[in-house]
């Protein structure tokens, strides 16, 4: 098990570097900051972002509210007859900073106090933060790994 909302990982594809990029480019739409959202199993296989000529910046489009979605890095090697395709998933930059900032504000209560209570209450919202951030993170990390995975035709 992971102790941070960080996921690297590599998928060895039997298409060769520009068919993995467009593969890749026909699940990809461009950023929209105002999208209707609506739950359903046709947003499983699609993300927006960008593509460029070796790499992609994506991040997948979901039907509902996560602020801990992940974000995808992907760069794209010529490996062989296919190509070899590093991946990094990691959450959005402000929800490091709100973690941070509410970590920054709950540990004089948890820490500095010096009574049971404000170690209970400052503990026990450092470690709800802690479960949230992950759940969230690895709940969809998997799911787009694996979509991922039948996007590049990988094993």
């Amino acid at each position: 098990m992971k102790l941070l909302p960080f996921h690297r990982f590599e998928i060895n594809s039997p298409l060769d570097r520009q068919a993995a990029l467009a593969a890749m480019a026909a699940h990809t739409e461009p950023e929209n900051w105002f999208r209707w959202r609506w739950p359903s199993s046709k947003n499983d296989d699609r993300f927006e972002g960008q593509i460029s000529a070796e790499s992609f910046h994506v991040r997948r489009i979901i039907g509902y509210r996560n602020s801990f979605l992940p974000v995808v890095d992907g760069v794209v090697h010529a490996s062989g007859r296919g190509s070899r395709i590093e991946i990094t998933m990691r959450p959005f930059v402000f929800v490091f900073a709100f973690v941070g900032l509410a970590a920054f504000a709950m540990f004089p209560i948890a820490f500095v106090t010096g009574d049971g209570l404000g170690f209970l209450i400052g503990g026990g919202f450092l470690l709800f933060i802690y479960a949230m951030t992950m759940g969230g993170f690895w709940f969809e990390a998997a799911k787009q790994e694996r979509v991922l995975r039948q996007i590049f035709k990988a094993d």
